[in-house]
């Protein structure tokens, strides 16, 4: 005997929200110079310190601050001294210093910038508020079909979710094509000036979510004849 499946109306839905970052990471590379070839040698060097001490001014605190590697070159002789390369990130600083932060890094010594990251968190509130309304968005069109087509609803049968996450993409590209327009226009200004400044960008994105539901449905109501 073959399985006899439900009879099922199927909805699919797309909210969205949009959403802001709660900070912005800035991937560094550090050069400098270490007598000793050791991790206290790295933290002791004067360019780290100073990426510190900016970091405090500015309300970031230090467990913020992340030495992803660490890459040395040795010089003639061991005592003469090594050039180290350091891979530096600073997560998640507050969007209102990260102008300020990405200009006076820019005039550290032997500091470059890598790239730049938005970092939204776990954003679960926002979540929890596109489910609630793809939830019920769903359920207002199945039941409006179910209506017209006289079949009562008697469960959901299957939910499945797409999330589309907000962009947080490699942004350092971008604000180089900004910073390269907006100093092209501005032929009158010294270039010093605007150097690191130019963090002019929109900082929403979207959180998206599609919905699909299939919801089980009984018989056809008998007809009138």
């Amino acid at each position: 005997m073959s399985q006899q499946y439900p009879d099922r109306i199927e909805t699919q839905v797309n909210v969205e929200m949009l959403v802001k970052p709660i900070g912005i990471s800035f991937e560094l590379r550090i050069s400098g110079n270490a007598t000793i070839g050791s991790a206290a040698a790295i933290r002791k060097s004067r360019e780290l310190l100073a990426v510190r001490d900016l970091m405090t001014r500015l309300g970031v605190p230090d467990e913020r601050i992340r030495i992803d590697s660490v890459t040395f070159a040795s010089g003639e002789g061991w005592l003469s001294g090594s050039n180290a390369q350091i891979a530096l990130t600073l997560r998640e600083v507050p969007l209102e210093v990260a102008a300020e932060a990405l200009g006076n890094l820019s005039v550290i010594k032997g500091v470059s910038l890598v790239d730049m990251h938005r970092e939204y968190g776990d954003l679960r509130e926002e979540r929890d508020s596109l489910l609630r309304r793809g939830v019920i968005e769903s359920k207002r069109q199945a039941n409006i079909i179910a209506a017209a087509a006289e079949l009562p609803i008697l469960s959901v049968y299957v939910m499945t979710q797409k999330w589309m996450e907000p962009d947080n993409q490699a942004m350092s590209r971008s604000y180089e094509a900004t910073r390269g327009a907006r100093l092209s226009k501005s032929a009158a200004v010294n270039p010093d000036e605007l150097k690191g400044y130019e963090l002019f960008e929109h900082h929403e994105s979207r959180l998206s979510l599609n919905l699909r539901m299939e919801f089980r449905v009984g018989e056809f109501q008998k007809m009138d004849r």
